[in-house]
């Protein structure tokens, strides 16, 4: 339903409502991604795509991941082929609402989709995904100073996602913190932090990322960022460590 909705509105909203970004990440070593379905998996690379539609005030938006897998010849991918090969393995999808309740503060409220494309055995389905509905409260920094960034709580109404031990469990409660700040020289440093629960209040899984951002060419509408993603799993779960080089390209009406 949403995404008609997305797409319309994006038409009527013409250049000046529109903004966003396109990515494309490549993992440089052997980092570990949990699948939707709980399967372990070496991403080789990833794409990217945020979409925004409306103004500051309300606004729609959609945004997607694509993941594809290093290859494991004779496995998940053809053999004669080998480390030419990869493997469409995830694919996330996130769609909707947010607007604002004060100046820095928004409320967003968002379907999400993930979904496992690896067809295993299978040679025309594939298998697992999760999806749900979520709800959040966003607080921004102010526009002019030091550190940018915003913080954020929020709450899983509906489904579940898979831990970094692969097992899916219901979470709830979340807290988010991003934050960047201008380093010098066209570089910026960045970090999020994200805490989820689960539905009873349990603390369940910790994510850390941080890294450096570099903008590129004139117009400084191209990023290039590298960063690190720990995913640990608490009470004795694993951890999940992705180190990825990536390039983004800003679009906006202005």
């Amino acid at each position: 339903m949403l995404v008609p909705l997305i797409l319309s509105a994006a038409m009527a909203a013409g250049d000046d409502g529109l903004w966003g970004d396109l990515g494309f990440g490549f993992y440089p070593t052997n980092s570990e991604k949990v699948a939707p379905n709980g399967t372990v998996y070496k991403p080789m690379f990833r794409i990217l795509f945020d979409l925004n539609v409306g103004d500051e005030e309300s606004y729609l938006f959609a945004n997607s991941a694509y993941y594809a897998e290093k290859p494991n010849p004779g496995v998940t991918t053809n053999k004669s082929q080998g480390e030419f090969d990869f493997t469409k393995r995830q694919y996330d999808f996130n769609i909707g609402y947010a607007f604002a309740v004060t100046r820095r503060l928004e409320s967003r409220f968002w379907l999400y989709s993930m979904s496992n494309i690896n067809r295993g055995d299978s040679k025309v389905e594939p298998s697992g995904f999760k999806d749900g509905f979520i709800g959040a409260l966003r607080y921004s920094a102010e526009e002019f100073s030091p550190v940018q960034g915003y913080a954020s709580v929020g709450y899983y109404f509906t489904k579940d996602v898979a831990d970094t031990n692969g097992d899916a469990y219901s979470p709830g409660l979340f807290a988010e913190f991003n934050a960047n700040t201008f380093l010098g020289y066209g570089t910026r440093g960045f970090t999020q932090l994200v805490a989820t629960t689960e539905k009873d209040g349990a603390l369940h899984e910790f994510d850390v990322q941080f890294g450096l951002e570099y903008r590129l060419g004139l117009k400084k509408k191209t990023r290039a960022l590298l960063f690190l993603e720990n995913n640990y799993g608490l009470n004795d779960r694993a951890e999940r460590r992705q180190l990825l080089l990536e390039f983004r390209r800003d679009f906006s009406g202005s």
